[in-house]
């Protein structure tokens, strides 16, 4: 009588066993428990050695968790611009500081992993850096733009950009680790709040 574990394997093909060892992955990572490939084959109920037709090693594994993280993210900040086609400058900053936040909230194991030690130091996952830099460049053109636009001193970009980047991401950063304890319903009025004095020190005298 097959197995459980063979009935699994029978039900993957093409690149759903991918898709399945990335999702089993998070879960390991949510939990905090220790990340392996064999724990990971062993949640999706495969052997092992499948593991390694689709990921070279346990970092290839992370990248394309954190690849799947970046188009999120990506897709989370573009979405939260969408409807301020025509605000000004320091509302489409605040927004974009709402979205990371609450993107880091929701999806934390992705966010561990996307934050935590580099992955592609070694120039094997481009992919992971082209989501990277699509991020820092959505971020550097809203900045661009507010200075363009003179509601924004005119300051060297890189700095502002880094600037904003840093108070978004060490508002989540404490938030995940509860340093900051705040509800979700809560998140988005406290990290505008958080964003506003930053915003307004922006602004051309």
């Amino acid at each position: 009588m097959p197995t459980r574990a063979r009935k699994k394997r029978e039900t993957y093909h093409h690149g759903d066993l991918s898709n399945a060892l990335v999702s089993a992955a998070l879960e390991v990572i949510a939990k905090e428990d220790q990340l392996t490939l064999r724990e990971v084959s062993r949640r999706v109920g495969v052997n092992h050695r499948a593991v390694y037709r689709h990921f070279a090693d346990l970092t290839a594994l992370l990248a394309a968790v954190a690849e799947q993280g970046y188009r999120q993210l990506l897709e989370a900040l573009e979405e939260s611009l969408e409807p301020l086609k025509r605000a000004p400058a320091e509302k489409r900053l605040e927004a974009l500081a709402c979205a990371y936040v609450a993107f880091a909230v929701d999806h934390s194991a992705h966010y561990r992993i996307m934050f935590g030690k580099r992955l592609n130091e070694d120039g094997r996952f481009p992919v992971l850096e082209e989501l990277v830099v699509r991020a820092f460049e959505l971020l550097d053109t809203e900045i661009q733009a507010g200075i363009e636009s003179g509601r924004f001193v005119a300051r060297p970009r890189r700095e502002l950009v880094f600037a904003f980047w840093s108070l978004a991401h060490g508002f989540a950063s404490l938030a995940l680790v509860r340093r900051i304890k705040v509800k979700r319903a809560l998140v988005e009025p406290y990290v505008r709040q958080i964003v506003a004095p930053f915003v307004a020190g922006l602004r051309a005298l």
